[in-house]
């Protein structure tokens, strides 16, 4: 490995171990692999159903983590970060019922990904560039979601298709609408070599944990780099950044984008577990069930709401089994941590931890 690529590789590492993002420390990197190895190693010990549920909450994770982004690091809150999620999914369903006829999906999964964030970019812009901001920016985003979930449930007649695809209204895209044809799984590879990431599949779920982990890693670098100091110096007092010369709308558009992508590859891997896709998933439940992920584990950081977003997508799971109880469950916590914990539990915890290892170290010192 030459010196260049030697100092690219220790200044990733110093972004990724930055101050930014809570946990720096050897216990905290051992703890990490300790959970990605249990997590590799989950699939040996549980059933098919309880794989396809894991699979299912791994997707759920980029969501949070875009909207941990755009609100915890650049404050900007979203209310609707579903229409992303819901887009890529309905996106990627469409083109792969017309364009994979059995083969590799890639085509669906570029339209998946590129046409929300095409469609945030317009939006942002908008947005952004009219200096709409604070719960104005929430607002918009959740009647923006809300007119996406409206329209889909009234394309239930025979003439609201794209090519082969059937809209299916409130029965949705996939085996709920009475068509034939249901959206592909992610089906990736060259020639003979293709895999298929289905639901029930071990595949997809690896390929979620290594999206998962590439994901995290990458975005705990990009907020401790330049980018991120930016848009956390934006968050908390956005008129005097812009004051020093930055171009806070145009950052703003950025990190909004990125938060879309990461909603919509959200969407696509929950159309490629389930093969299926219903305008509900645009509902209200679906925007503000990612903010109590967020809020409940710490919103500054990523660690804290991936720790959040997996452990309460799997309490929502349990509780929804005994009936509509997990929404109720979910927004008492909300309101218990924004009294007792405003900055999330996760966050609380750990900065705990450290003052009393601090305080440990200290007085070991001392003596």
């Amino acid at each position: 490995m030459s010196y260049s690529m030697r100092d690219a590789a220790a200044r990733t590492l110093r972004l990724v171990n930055g101050e930014q993002e809570i946990g720096h420390s050897a216990g905290f990197w051992t703890a990490v692999t300790v959970v990605a190895i249990g997590l590799i190693a989950l699939p040996a010990f549980v059933s098919a159903y309880a794989l396809l549920n894991y699979s299912y909450i791994l997707s759920t994770v980029f969501l949070a983590l875009g909207l941990c982004l755009i609100w915890g690091f650049a404050g900007i809150l979203s209310l609707g970060q579903s229409a992303f999620l819901g887009l890529g999914g309905y996106a990627y369903g469409i083109v792969g019922i017309n364009l994979s006829h059995g083969g590799t999906t890639y085509l669906a999964l570029m339209a998946g990904l590129m046409i929300p964030t095409l469609f945030a970019a317009v939006l942002g812009y908008v947005m952004f560039y009219a200096r709409v901001k604070g719960v104005y920016v929430a607002i918009m985003m959740l009647v923006v979601t809300l007119l996406f979930e409206t329209f889909l449930d009234q394309t239930a007649g025979s003439q609201w298709h794209i090519g082969i695809a059937a809209l299916g209204g409130n029965n949705g895209l996939g085996r709920f609408s009475g068509d034939i044809h249901e959206p592909p799984s992610l089906a990736l590879g060259f020639g003979a070599w293709v895999v298929e990431f289905s639901g029930q599949s071990l595949s997809l779920y690896y390929l979620e944990l290594a999206l998962l982990i590439v994901i995290y890693l990458g975005l705990r670098a990009l907020v401790n780099s330049r980018f991120g100091l930016v848009l956390a110096a934006i968050r908390e007092d956005s008129a005097r950044t812009e004051a020093f010369g930055y171009d806070i709308r145009a950052l703003q558009l950025i990190v909004f984008c990125i938060g879309a992508l990461l909603a919509a590859l959200s969407g696509m891997l929950y159309v490629s577990w389930g093969n299926f896709i219903t305008p509900s998933i645009f509902g209200v439940t679906n925007n503000i069930l990612p903010v109590i992920w967020v809020a409940v584990g710490g919103r500054k950081s990523l660690t804290a709401t991936a720790v959040s977003a997996l452990t309460l997508a799997w309490l929502s799971q349990r509780l929804a089994i005994q009936g509509e109880y997990a929404f109720i469950v979910m927004g008492a916590l909300l309101i218990t941590v924004m009294m007792l914990l405003p900055d999330g539990v996760v966050t609380a915890f750990v900065k705990k931890s450290v003052t009393r290892r601090v305080a440990n170290e200290g007085q070991n010192a001392a003596g």
